[in-house]
């Protein structure tokens, strides 16, 4: 039997020890070894994973939640150094869309074929330190909107905790404008993406151009300016089901993106503090079971 090492995330609001049970059963009735990690905080788990990976074999982790919790396990791998694979249980489930996960069951029925691709990650640097992420960085709106999320709000309305976050934000609004540069090229905006996946906020595909298995990101500046502006954008998104951004930049691994300003940042819907920062690509990061 293959052996799977499975990290939960017993802190978030969508676990239970009896989902967890049930995921277990069924990764072994279909015939892996799967061996539970349950950390307590943050720093246990990536310290977990961190020692999975400087195994002599690279392991096969799976990820058990939401895009925080995959984001936290590729911050805690090395390159080169494992496989990783998602059982999606979070709130938006933005990386389970974007490998057209289904369902859990969907999921463990992928990990057992054990098809892999080479996936790639963003890195951005800033005052606040180095970290991945594997889905997108919102410089702006977004991420203002993600700092502002209260965490009552997000256990009993799930999503909708962005939304309110969001019309708050809209109330004090931010007219400082940021520029992103890359490779000769220039972009200046109130908001952007730096996008290296195509969905958003779940079945909303904000930046199509974009790919987890590309070697390049994609710099997809937001066309508003204003709060009118911003609520109109997203109901229009919101309708349709995506936004095709003529003015976005392709940059890849070894063009460095530069992002000039002082406005909140967002990587896989968490925090990072603030502009300015440095986004570089990793291209294949590790192997991916899609």
């Amino acid at each position: 039997m293959s052996i799977v090492h499975v990290v939960f995330n017993p802190t978030s609001g969508s676990y239970s020890p009896h989902k967890a049970e049930q995921i277990l059963t069924q990764l072994r009735a279909a015939g892996l070894d799967p061996q539970p990690l349950l950390p307590r905080s943050l720093a246990e788990s990536m310290q977990a994973v961190a020692g999975l990976c400087n195994q002599v074999e690279p392991p096969t982790i799976i990820a058990v939640g939401g895009d925080g919790t995959i984001n936290t396990v590729i911050n805690s791998m090395t390159q080169g150094s494992a496989t990783l694979g998602i059982i999606p249980l979070g709130t938006a489930n933005v990386m389970a869309r974007e490998l057209g996960i289904s369902s859990q069951q969907d999921a463990i029925a992928r990990i057992a074929r054990g098809t892999l691709r080479p996936f790639s990650v963003g890195e951005a640097s800033s005052a606040v330190g180095v970290r991945r992420f594997v889905l997108m960085a919102g410089i702006g709106a977004d991420a203002a909107a993600v700092a502002d999320v209260r965490p009552s709000e997000k256990r009993l309305l799930g999503k909708g905790a962005y939304v309110l976050a969001g019309l708050r934000r809209c109330l004090n609004w931010d007219n400082r404008l940021i520029t992103a540069s890359c490779a000769g090229q220039t972009r200046c905006c109130n908001s952007l993406i730096v996008a290296n996946a195509a969905h958003y906020a779940g079945p909303y595909r904000l930046v199509p151009q974009a790919s987890l298995f590309s070697t390049q990101l994609v710099v997809a500046p937001l066309p508003f300016s204003g709060p009118l502006g911003m609520l109109r954008f997203v109901a229009t998104v919101f309708l349709r089901g995506r936004y095709d951004g003529s003015d976005a930049l392709r940059c890849g691994g070894g063009e460095p993106i530069t992002i000039t300003g002082n406005k909140p940042v967002q990587l896989d819907g968490d925090s990072f503090g603030t502009a300015p920062l440095t986004i570089r690509l990793i291209p294949d990061f590790n192997n991916l079971i899609v």
